[in-house]
This record gives C-alpha cells, sequence and structure tokens, in this order.
C-alpha cells in the first residue's frame, strides 16, 4: 500500500511538471532582409536568390554571423592590417576571406535552412523594434554609450596616429555607423516603457 501512495505521488508530480511549459525563447535577428512568413516565423530573405529561408532556434548564431558577415571580416582585416600584417596583405586576407565566408554561405548554410514561400513582406524584423521588445533599459544606455565611444575614438585614433586620407576618411565612415548605431539605440530607450 505504501508503495502504491508513493507511485501515485510520483505520477502527479512527474504531471505538475509537464504542464509547467517552457518559455518560449525570442529570436536574435533584426534587421534588413530579416521577415517573418504567415505564421510569425522568423525568415532570413536572400536577395540573390530571391528565396526566403527559415532560420530556427538552432541556426540562430550561424545566421547572426552571416548576416554581419561583411562587417565582421572588414574589422578583422583592419586589425590585421593594423597588427601583423601589411596593408596589401590585409587587402588579400581581406578578399580570401569574404570569398570563404560567401562560400560557406551559400553552399553550407543555406543549403541547411529550410525554403519558404510566403515571405512576409510587410513585416520586416526591424533593428528599432527589436531592442524596444527584447533588451532591458540598462543594456540599451551602456550599448548606446559604447557606440558613441566609439565613433568618438575612432577619428581621435586616426588624429593621434595621423593616418593618411584614406585611412582618416574610413576611420570617418567607421565613427558615423557608430553613431548611428548610438541614435537608434537613444530612439529606441525612448520608446521603452
Amino acid at each position: 500500500m505504501l508503495q502504491k501512495r508513493l507511485d501515485e505521488r510520483r505520477g502527479l508530480e512527474n504531471m505538475s511538471k509537464k504542464k509547467k511549459a517552457a518559455p518560449v525563447e525570442k529570436i536574435r535577428l533584426s534587421g534588413r532582409n530579416i521577415y517573418t512568413d504567415k505564421k510569425g516565423r522568423i525568415i532570413y530573405y536572400d536577395m540573390i536568390t530571391k528565396k526566403g529561408y527559415l532560420v530556427g532556434k538552432q541556426n540562430e548564431n550561424s545566421a547572426v554571423f552571416f548576416k554581419n558577415r561583411f562587417a565582421i571580416i572588414l574589422f578583422a582585416a583592419i586589425l590585421l592590417g593594423g597588427t601583423l600584417l601589411s596593408g596589401v596583405q590585409a587587402v588579400i586576407a581581406w578578399a580570401v576571406m569574404m570569398a570563404l565566408a560567401e562560400f560557406t554561405f551559400r553552399m553550407s548554410f543555406l543549403k541547411k535552412l529550410e525554403p519558404v514561400k510566403d515571405v512576409d513582406f510587410e513585416k520586416r524584423v526591424s533593428a528599432l523594434r527589436y531592442i524596444v521588445e527584447n533588451k532591458n533599459k540598462s543594456k540599451v544606455v551602456a550599448l548606446a554609450i559604447l557606440y558613441l565611444l566609439l565613433a568618438v575614438l575612432v577619428v581621435a585614433n586616426a588624429y593621434v596616429e595621423k593616418y593618411s586620407l584614406g585611412l582618416c576618411v574610413f576611420s570617418g565612415c567607421i565613427s558615423l555607423v557608430g553613431l548611428y548605431f548610438a541614435a537608434l539605440h537613444i530612439i529606441a530607450l525612448t520608446k521603452m516603457k
């Protein structure tokens, strides 16, 4: 009889555990080329193939990298050019890394994703909406400050290091990107509840 009660109790505990549903995790993708389908799933739209691809949670980290591959590889090439390689070697390294990333993106990553036809182009997941809905205020404030610092420090570094005109223009472009993202986070902060 005692064993029967223990079995009943374990059964009730297992049932209560099953009733507690895990919270739905939100995906970290937003911005250009990120849409939803009619079911509300996240879709990466590739402009070259003119197809949408369903991005699941398991592919999210790879999708974030490939979505930002141009900027990441550019910064890696700049870092290599400023530390280990000459300017020409850095440009060659950039070209090789870009070719490898694009090849991997087209031949490996996109092949893993399920193609979809019902991309809802009216429902783009904008970066502003993503920040407002998914980030807390303290993180948004910190990111706005860090982007502002990036904008200032890149220009200050170009001045202190006495960069050539081309590198000064490039540093100015990076500074403008930092200002853009700082403004984006400040606007998101004003829209947060």
